[in-house]
């Protein structure tokens, strides 16, 4: 998650100097696409990347512009991760009359609290990483949502687990944490709809003890497990399944896509998780953006690809419509024709989460996450 050390100003001063936009002026005024994120502090890294992402996807937009196009431009606003400071970049960004759209911001709290400073003023605001619920059930229907809200996730992950081990006795693992109740709601839901006995155990956040937890669960005897949680939190109970005898399949939330993950070694193997992101490797749609990002900014990881994602969705508004009033961006976006992404084709209800949810599968395999499949078959990936 280290950002390109080559700086944005000098790549759109390259692109400045070219011949043809000297000989051929831009007529139509620039749209201006707000960011609020992280640009210092401990999440400075995750900031960085998200702006990269929006930066790519306004520079590959540009560059194809014609002179009667509108063109784009980034403006930035360091929220440092800090609820406080979000709310305070957010009516910032909304005294802005420039910009049309905004992108942010890296974590639910944060977004949850500045959306009522967008919310009033017709802001569109594209949430890029943020999967909590209550995100887009405000009474503001301005925020769009790009990756699979928790509920969602539970619920596709309990299909694919179904389809694929028909379990008999299903147990789900949570904690009485921020993240994970919905995750375990959507998957109980889902599999009590196919009248499957499931069981679970929410046990403490802190202090928890591993040992008695998994005891309580094997004495059941399920034969599939689900972790909706954070690997940082609920990795420990890996080691203690596979200690106390658990062979069978496990299955684990997003939380566990990470690098924390793989760090457990012999624990983890086998092990399917689910996340938003798609392998991009077998999405044809974006390697010329993929690679055009890659050269000046480094490799494409989950951060930069939903910013960038984002942005495109506020730029195919802006040029399908050419809309540049905020609340007219709003109507562009809600209209329910398809948007392409970096990280998938996007249309969105009316509550602002994607029409199709999706999410895809990788399974744990020698100190990697390999690629499986994704929940719904789709043009984009080739599988």
């Amino acid at each position: 998650m280290i950002a390109s050390a080559l700086g944005r100003g000098d790549f759109l001063a390259g692109l400045g100097a070219t011949t043809a936009a000297a000989t051929f002026p831009q007529l139509t005024p620039t749209v201006s696409i707000g960011v609020c994120a992280p640009l210092s502090g401990s999440a400075k890294a995750i900031g960085q990347r998200l702006a990269d992402g929006v930066q790519g996807a306004i520079n590959y937009a540009n560059e194809r512009a014609g002179t009667l196009s509108r063109t784009f431009v980034m403006r930035t606003f360091d929220d440092q991760n800090s609820v406080s400071n979000g709310v305070l970049q957010a009516s910032f960004a909304v005294g802005d009359s420039s910009i049309v759209a905004m992108v942010g911001h890296v974590s639910s709290d944060v977004t949850l609290q500045a959306i009522p400073t967008y919310g009033p003023a017709q802001m569109p605001l594209v949430v890029p990483f943020c999967t909590d619920d209550r995100l887009t059930a405000t009474p503001y229907h301005c925020v769009f949502r790009l990756p699979t809200k928790d509920s969602f996730e539970g619920m596709l992950f309990a299909r694919s687990a179904i389809d694929q081990f028909k379990p008999k006795l299903p147990y789900v693992f949570v904690q009485d944490a921020d993240y994970g109740a919905d995750v375990a709601n959507g998957f109980i839901d889902a599999m009590t709809a196919r009248k499957i006995g499931v069981q679970y155990q929410q046990f403490p956040y802190s202090g928890a003890d591993f040992n008695k937890v998994v005891a309580t669960a094997l004495a059941v005897q399920p034969d599939y497990v689900f972790l909706a949680g954070v690997v940082g939190d609920m990795g420990p109970l890996l080691g203690v399944l596979r200690a106390k005898g658990y062979t069978g399949p496990i299955g684990a939330s997003q939380g566990f896509f990470d690098p924390g993950t793989l760090k457990l070694g012999d624990a983890a193997e086998g092990i399917t998780v689910s996340t938003s992101m798609p392998y991009l490797p077998l999405a044809p749609s974006t390697v010329v953006a993929r690679e055009e990002f890659e050269t000046h900014f480094g490799r494409m990881d989950a951060y930069a690809a939903f910013g960038y994602a984002a942005a495109q969705i506020i730029i195919a508004a802006v040029q399908r419509s050419n809309a540049t009033a905020r609340n007219a961006v709003v109507t562009a976006i809600a209209q329910g024709v398809p948007i392409d992404t970096m990280v998938g084709e996007y249309s969105f209800t009316p509550f602002g989460d994607a029409v199709q949810p999706q999410i895809y599968y990788y399974a744990v395999r020698k100190g990697a996450f390999a690629y499986l499949r994704q929940a719904h078959p789709s043009g984009f990936m080739i599988k």
